[in-house]
C-alpha cells in the first residue's frame, strides 16, 4: 500500500487534471484535505458529471446530473416528503428562485433541524458515490465561485465512509496484498488524527492491534477479511498507520491530565432559568444558519429598499439580540452557539452594508440586475439534462421481463453506476450478466454479497444469490439466501418459485 507524504499530495494538485485510474479519488481528496485548498473539483465518467466545491479542504457543495441526488428526490426516497408535496414544492421553488429547503421549512414540510440533517445527509451520499468510479477524468481549479452552503464535511470520516461502503473490494484487496506478514503500528506524524474519524467495534479492534504492533495475519483471525482489508486501506491512505517488517514497541497511552476539569461548573440560578424573551429558538437559529449566505443584506435585515436609517438601525438591534452567541449555552446541541454566532456577524456585515450609502447604492442596482436576469433566464432555460437511475432501472425491469436481458444490462449498469449505494441496481446488473453468460457463478457471488453489504434490505440480492448458490452445489446456503429473500420481499413470489423449481 501506497503511503503519500504531503509534499506528493501537493504535487498531484499541480497537476491539475488527470485520470481516476492514475489519481483515485480517494487520493484526490486526501490530497485537498491535507492542503486545505479552496478548490471546485470536475469529475466525469461516460454520461455522468459531479462538481465538488471545497472550502479550505473541506467538501462543502456537490451538484451532479443524477436526478436522484436532488434535495426533493432524497427526501421522497427516505420517506421523509410525498410525491405530490414534491412536486408542488419544486414549482414554487423554481418560480419564486428560492431554495427547496426554504420552500419546504415556510410550508412546515420539515423544521429546520429536519431540513439542516437532510441536507448534510443529502451531500454525504453525493460525495460517497465517485468511490466506485474506476474509471474517469478530473479536473480541479482554484476559481472557486460564491456558494451558499453553510455545510462541511469532514474528509477523514469520509474516505474512512467511503472505502468502507462504496470502494470496489478488488481495491482494497490490492491495496492490502502486498502486507502479508507485515506489522502494523500507529503512525507518529499522520495526516489525520484518530480523534476526527468514528470508528466502529471492528475498526476500533483493527486500531488496537496497531497500538500493541501486532501482526497482520494476527488481526485476521478475528475480523472479516473484506472488511479488515477496507479498513487497512482507508486508515492507511489516512497515514493513521504503518506497517512495518519488525515488531514494534506497543504505543503508551498518555495519561488524562490530573488538573483538567472533570465537572461542569455549577451555572447560576439565574442562568439556568428559562431562556430569556427575545432570544432565537433552536429552530429559528438553524433556519437564519442554514440561509444566511444566500440572502443579501436587505433580506437578511428584513428590510425594505427605501427603508430609512431609523427602520435599518432598529431590525439590526433586533436581530443582533436575538441571535448574540453569549445568550446560548455553548453545550447546547447542534453547536447552536457557533451556528448562531456566525448569523449575529452577518447581521453585523449588513447592517454596515446598508449604513453605507455607497455600498447600498451598488447593492440596489445589483438586485435591480438579477431581477431583470432572472425574467430571461426562466425563458431561456431549458429542461435539465438529468440522468434518473430509478427510470434506468424500471426500464431495464421491463426489457428483462420482455426476454431483452442485453439491453436491460446496459440500463442496469447505468443505474449502479449513478447511484452506487443502491444494492438493487447492482444486483439486477450481476443477474443480467450471469444469464447472458458474462460471469462466472463465484464471481457474480461476490458481487450479490457486495450488493448486500451496500444494501442489507436488497431482497433480489438475497433473490439472486439462492439461485446462484443452488447452482454452485451449495443448497443449504441457496435455501438461507431465498428464505431472507422472502422476507424481505413480502408477496413477491419469485423467492418461492425459485425454492420450488430447485427442490429446495
Amino acid at each position: 500500500m501506497r503511503q503519500f507524504t504531503r509534499d506528493e499530495l501537493a504535487d498531484i494538485l499541480r497537476t491539475r487534471s488527470g485520470t481516476l485510474e492514475a489519481t483515485p479519488y480517494a487520493v484526490l481528496l486526501l490530497a485537498l484535505a491535507a492542503r486545505e485548498e479552496s478548490a471546485v473539483l470536475e469529475l466525469r465518467r461516460n454520461q455522468l458529471q459531479k462538481t465538488i466545491l471545497f472550502d479550505g479542504g473541506a467538501p462543502v457543495d456537490c451538484r451532479s446530473n443524477i436526478a436522484t441526488e436532488m434535495l426533493s428526490r432524497f427526501l421522497v426516497a427516505s420517506g421523509k416528503l410525498s410525491a405530490q408535496d414534491e412536486g408542488t414544492a419544486v414549482a414554487e421553488s423554481i418560480r419564486r428562485s428560492v431554495p427547496i429547503g426554504e420552500i419546504l421549512t415556510e410550508r412546515k414540510l420539515l423544521t429546520p433541524s429536519e431540513l439542516y440533517r437532510a441536507l448534510q445527509q443529502n451531500l454525504g451520499r453525493k460525495l460517497l458515490e465517485p468511490f466506485s468510479w474506476t474509471s474517469g477524468t478530473y479536473s480541479i481549479s482554484r476559481d472557486v465561485p460564491p456558494s451558499s452552503s453553510v455545510l462541511r464535511v469532514k474528509v477523514p470520516q469520509l474516505l474512512v465512509t467511503g472505502i468502507q461502503k462504496v470502494e470496489p473490494q478488488e481495491n482494497a484487496d490490492a491495496a492490502v496484498a502486498a502486507l502479508k506478514g507485515s506489522y502494523l503500528l500507529l503512525s507518529e506524524s499522520p495526516l489525520f488524527t484518530l480523534d476526527e474519524i468514528k470508528l466502529t467495534a471492528n475498526q476500533q479492534k483493527i486500531v488496537d492491534a496497531a497500538k500493541r504492533g501486532a501482526r497482520l495475519d494476527e488481526v485476521r483471525a478475528g475480523v472479516d477479511g473484506d472488511d479488515l482489508n477496507r479498513t487497512l486501506y482507508a486508515l492507511l491512505l489516512l497515514g493513521v498507520i504503518e506497517t512495518s517488517d519488525q515488531r514494534a514497541a506497543p504505543k503508551l497511552e498518555l495519561a488524562v491530565n490530573p488538573f483538567a476539569e472533570t465537572q461542569e461548573r455549577p451555572r447560576p440560578a439565574a442562568e439556568a432559568a428559562a431562556a430569556p424573551q427575545n432570544l432565537a429558538s433552536a429552530e429559528e437559529v438553524i433556519s437564519a444558519y442554514l440561509s444566511v449566505r444566500r440572502k443579501d443584506a436587505f433580506e437578511l435585515l428584513d428590510v425594505a429598499e427605501d427603508a430609512g436609517p431609523v427602520a435599518m438601525t432598529k431590525a439590526y438591534l433586533a436581530m443582533s439580540e436575538r441571535f448574540l452567541p453569549s445568550r446560548f449555552d455553548e453545550k447546547s446541541p447542534d453547536a447552536l452557539r457557533d451556528k448562531a454566532q456566525e448569523v449575529f456577524l452577518a447581521a453585523a456585515r449588513a447592517y454596515a452594508e446598508l449604513a453605507d450609502p455607497i455600498r447600498r447604492d451598488t447593492l440596489l442596482r445589483k438586485r435591480a440586475m438579477l431581477r431583470e436576469a432572472a425574467k430571461t433566464t426562466a425563458e431561456a432555460l431549458g429542461p435539465s439534462a438529468l440522468i434518473d437511475p430509478e427510470a434506468l432501472w424500471k426500464t431495464g425491469k421491463s426489457l428483462a421481463a420482455a426476454g431483452k436481458v442485453r439491453e436491460a444490462l446496459s440500463s442496469f449498469e447505468l443505474a449502479a453506476e449513478c447511484d452506487a449505494q443502491n444494492g438493487t441496481y447492482a444486483a439486477e446488473a450481476a443477474w443480467a450478466r450471469y444469464r447472458l453468460g458474462n460471469a462466472l457463478a463465484t464471481n457474480t457471488m461476490k458481487l450479490l454479497k457486495n450488493a448486500i453489504r451496500i444494501d442489507p434490505k436488497a431482497g433480489v440480492a438475497y433473490l439472486y444469490a439462492g439461485q446462484v448458490q443452488a447452482a454452485l452445489g451449495h443448497r443449504v446456503e441457496a435455501s438461507a439466501y431465498l428464505d431472507y429473500a422472502a422476507k424481505l420481499l413480502p408477496g413477491d413470489p419469485r423467492p418461492a418459485e425459485a425454492a420450488k423449481i430447485l427442490g429446495l
